[in-house]
Order: C-alpha cells, then sequence, then structure tokens
C-alpha cells in the first residue's frame, strides 16, 4: 500500500507535536514492513526516500503554503475559526501529491474540518484520525471574538466526524465524546487505536535517579495544568524543603481572564513562594534526547493536564520505566491502571497532586514497581508492533468499504 499522511510539520525535529510524533513513528514502521509512505507537509510531500516535491498553492500557482502564504490565509479569515481557505490549500496540495506519487489513502487530523475538504475535493480516501477535537479542549477564558472562532472551528469539525467514511481515535473515550457530541451515524466505521510509541533501550533506575527531583514535560498554559503543578510543588517544598522541579515545554503563557495571559516568569513570581520560586527551574522546549535524560534523572514525571487526548508524554514515560502521576482527564485510564502502573490524581486539585508526589516519594520501592509494570504496560499496548498492525488493517478495511 501507499499511504499518505499529512502532518503540521516536518521532519519531527521542528517541533514538539503529538501529531508529528505519531506521523514519524507510523512512517517507519510502514516502511519497515515494506510499505510506500508519503509525507504532506509545509507545502511539500516527501517520500520515503527523503525526495522533496513542492506543491501548489490553492490557486494553483506553483510553490510551498510558507509561512507568509499560511500568515496571509490566516489574516484573511481571522474571524473563522474553521479557516476555510487554509483547508481548500490543503486540499489542493492532496490532490497534486496524489499527482505525483498516487496514494491509496491518507491519514489526516480532524482540525478545522480541514479532513472534510480534502475527503470532498481531493479524490483521495481519507482516515480522519480524531488527534484532538476542539470541543474537548479545555475550557480557557475567551473573548467574544475568540468564542466565535470557536464555535466556527466546532461547526466545521461537526462535519468532519459526520461525514468521516473512516473515523478512529487514539482513546475510545475520544470516539465516543466525539460521535456523541457530533451526532455521527451508528452505521459509520470508526474504532480506536492507540498510537504508538517507540521503546527506548536505556530505562529509569531507581538506584540512578535523583529522589529529590520532579519532571513536568508540557506547554505553559492552562490545558496541561502547568498551574496546578506549580501550586502542588509550592505545597510539598514547604514539608520537604530539598525537593526541586523542572519544567520543559514552552511558554504560551497562563489564561487567567479573557485576553489576558500570565508569562512563567510572571506567574512564579505572583503566585509563588519564595521557596518555591527557588526550587523551580523552567527550561523552555528542549530536544527529545535531552526529555529522555530528565526522565531518567527525575523521581517521577507528572502528567497534570486539564484535557487531553491521547498524551504522549505520558506514554512516553511509561515506556522509559518511569513512574508516573497523571491527571485523571477522560481516557487516561485506558492509558494505565492507577495504583499499578501509576497514579491518578485529580484535574485541577494541587492540594492532590501534593499529596500524591509526596506518598511516592515516601514509597520508592512501590515506585520502582509501578515503573516496572508501566514499562512492560506499554510494550504490550502501544509498541509499534502492537498498534502498526492494527492500523494498517484499518486502512485496508476502509479501502475496502469504499469498494463495496
Amino acid at each position: 500500500m501507499h499511504i499518505g499522511y499529512c502532518s503540521p510539520h516536518w521532519p519531527p525535529a521542528m517541533a514538539a507535536n503529538g501529531i508529528v510524533t505519531y506521523v514519524a513513528a507510523m512512517r517507519d514502521y510502514l516502511l519497515a514492513q515494506g510499505h510506500r509512505v508519503s509525507i504532506i507537509a509545509d507545502g511539500q510531500v516527501v517520500d520515503g526516500d527523503g525526495r522533496i516535491h513542492d506543491l501548489p498553492l490553492a490557486s494553483g500557482r506553483a510553490g510551498p503554503v510558507n509561512a507568509l502564504a499560511r500568515h496571509w490565509l490566516r489574516h484573511r479569515e481571522r474571524h473563522r475559526g474553521d479557516l476555510p481557505a487554509i483547508g481548500r490549500a490543503v486540499a489542493a496540495q492532496v490532490q497534486a501529491a496524489h499527482r505525483i506519487m498516487p496514494m491509496d489513502i491518507l491519514d489526516m487530523e480532524e482540525s478545522f474540518g480541514w479532513s472534510d475538504a480534502v475527503r470532498r475535493l481531493s479524490g483521495v480516501p481519507v482516515v480522519t484520525r480524531l488527534h484532538g477535537p476542539f470541543f474537548l479542549k479545555a475550557p480557557v477564558p475567551r473573548t467574544e471574538q475568540e468564542m466565535e472562532a470557536y464555535n466556527h472551528r466546532c461547526e466545521a469539525e461537526r462535519w468532519a466526524v459526520r461525514r468521516a467514511v473512516s473515523l478512529t481515535a487514539p482513546t475510545r473515550a475520544t470516539l465516543q465524546a466525539a460521535c456523541a457530541r457530533y451526532r455521527r451515524p451508528a452505521r459509520g466505521m470508526s474504532t480506536a487505536i492507540p498510537n504508538p510509541v517507540g521503546l527506548p533501550a536505556r530505562q529509569w533506575r531507581l538506584d540512578d535517579c535523583d529522589r529529590q527531583h520532579i519532571l513536568m514535560v508540557g506547554r505553559f498554559d492552562y490545558a496541561k495544568g502547568a498551574d496546578t503543578m506549580l501550586l502542588a510543588f509550592d505545597r510539598l517544598i514547604a514539608r520537604r524543603p530539598s525537593v526541586r522541579l523542572t519544567l520543559v515545554g514552552p511558554d504560551w503563557g497562563m489564561a487567567l481572564s479573557p485576553g489576558r495571559a500570565l508569562s512563567f516568569k510572571d506567574y512564579v513570581a505572583t503566585h509563588l513562594s519564595p521557596r518555591g520560586r527557588e526550587g523551580v527551574r523552567f527550561i523552555g522546549r528542549q530536544p527529545p534526547d535531552t526529555i529522555a535524560r530528565l526522565r531518567r534523572k527525575a523521581f517521577v514525571t507528572v502528567q497534570a493536564s486539564r484535557s487531553e487526548t491521547y498524551s504522549y508524554t505520558l506514554v512516553e514515560s511509561l515506556a522509559a520505566g518511569c513512574p508516573v502521576i497523571s491527571t485523571d482527564w477522560a481516557g487516561a485510564e485506558e492509558m494505565f491502571q492507577a495504583g499499578r502502573q501509576g497514579l491518578l490524581t485529580p484535574m485541577g486539585d494541587p492540594d492532590a497532586l501534593a499529596r500524591n508526589l509526596e506518598w511516592l516519594m515516601d514509597h520508592p520501592e512501590e515506585a520502582a514497581s509501578m515503573a516496572d509494570n508501566g514499562r512492560r504496560h506499554c510494550r504490550e499496548r502501544f509498541s509499534m508492533e502492537a498498534v502498526g498492525g492494527r492500523m494498517v488493517d484499518w486502512y485496508r478495511a476502509t479501502l475496502a468499504e469504499r469498494r463495496r
């Protein structure tokens, strides 16, 4: 088979993005299995050998949809959260890529309803994958204009979900919520298949880690729960002065009211105690190998999100054999069994998170046992060997359904 993927960026080193991580993992697996793979990203198509071909704009002019073109399209549709002109441009690029190297099937995200535009306009069979339905995002404070854009985007997303010939999601919770919210007909083809993850050769060891070190990997913003993590740490350090926290990820700002957000520096200055401020280290975006080293050195990795569709941060931590604590977002219970492979904590509750952290630090042997169980669980459920073949079977089932 020749499988195409639409990706927000390429190559993977360009962005810390769950969709890019998924596409990269699937590409490696499919190429190893003898399939052909093409990646459509940033106005180009990249074939399995790494050759790059520029694709046309929606108007037919040759050249990539570069940052300037995307900025112009977004400005023109700045009040439309679904950005339909970009959807048409993506469809034109898929069509052009299909002419260069005909694809059997295309796997792409539901964002902005663009998968529906591609399905209608490109002529390529599409599998719509629910990487992050917008209606499931954490309810951050929004201005009136932002609410208008939000409603536009959800409406476009509704049609993408309802009309999709083939719909997949990384968790059952996401799939069921999207089908219920957008009233997808029961007769439509849909299934839940996890995102795959590689298992690193080097894993966390209790004897090698710093038992006073806590790690959180994720954006500094409201959705990722960075405020919950910081406030929990502030409570913990009052009782355990030697603990330290490292935050990894871009600073998107903590939204506190419509149109107002605090940077990491300003948030810490106004919400943490002097001791808490001294114990936190924020190092911004880091490459994957640096994050892997930090996971092995920290005693516990925390995922504090208020909403997730599928957390690569959490699964990568399980794959590395790290002790983990995650908030109980819808679908988290599909990632691991609480008490056996990690701990669950309520969303937005810094007191509960501080108590869970303290319990784990008081029980290092139990933490190590959970870490071992988590790595085995990850191998059985989320490894490429466990997931890759299921995706290929679904692609074949989609093509068979289309022929019928």
